[in-house]
């Protein structure tokens, strides 16, 4: 049975790209599911890695040094078979052009990946989902998690990682995990890095990895010390 080393992190723009890289070339992984990637970056990823990649732009940054894209990114040591961006909020005929402090006015969507692996075929979804005050639902979640839960049921297996902006114990994550199975160990209570972050030590999962019953993960570690999140790495094989 084949299986897949993947590692998801918001990488929060170009700030850690010096611990970032060496990070990624230790632990080797066969797939990364990248959140809050810069497109000027990408080029940076495959000097450094080697690994075919897709990219789906959320919004357009306003920086002190200029406007740059800004999206989710996946990079796979295998061959990427097909892809697609799925849209939950915003248009996908407009990219907002925002401050770095207007996190809701992003758009938001999935970028689903298939993978092959052998003779294998995996799915794999990066999700950044859609941001809230403080971590609290409110009806804008709400109503982008209806329209994400549609999207995803018309996908027949995958593995989903990202940063949920949701924590778990909370009404968005909570119901994700009631249709999707959370694997993120029980004994782990934060997803953030208190070094980087800066709001320090919040103690709060929202970062990510749901599977559906076609897949199942093994080896999850929680990795601090490599960005403003905790990168999640895990193995998955596609047991259909």
């Amino acid at each position: 049975m084949n299986s897949l080393k993947i590692i998801s992190l918001n990488i929060e723009f170009n700030k850690h790209l010096d611990l970032i890289l060496p990070f990624f070339r230790k632990e080797n992984a066969d797939i990364l599911l990248l959140q809050e990637v810069l497109e000027e970056d990408l080029e940076f990823f495959w000097q450094n890695l080697q690994m075919d990649f897709v990219f789906a732009p959320l919004s357009k940054i306003k920086f002190h040094d200029g406007i740059k894209t800004l999206g989710i990114a996946t990079f796979s040591k295998f061959k990427i078979i097909e892809s697609s961006f799925m849209l939950y909020r915003g248009s996908s005929k407009t990219i907002p052009v925002i401050y770095r402090t207007e996190p809701e006015k992003m758009n938001r969507g999935i970028l689903k990946t298939f993978v092959q692996k052998d003779s294998q075929t995996f799915c794999l979804v990066n999700n950044y989902f859609t941001w809230s005050p403080e971590g609290n639902p409110n009806l804008a979640q709400r109503a982008d998690l209806k329209k994400l839960l549609k999207l995803l049921s018309q996908i027949p297996g995958f593995v989903m990682c990202g940063d949920f902006n949701a924590p778990r114990g909370r009404e968005i994550f909570d119901k994700l995990a009631k249709v999707y199975k959370d694997n993120i160990p029980e004994d782990v209570t934060t997803t953030i890095d208190k070094n980087f972050h800066y709001a320090g030590d919040l103690q709060l999962v929202v970062d990510g990895l749901f599977t559906t019953k076609g897949y199942r993960v093994k080896g999850i570690k929680v990795i601090n010390g490599v960005s403003d999140h905790c990168a999640i790495i895990g193995t998955t094989y596609n047991i259909i």
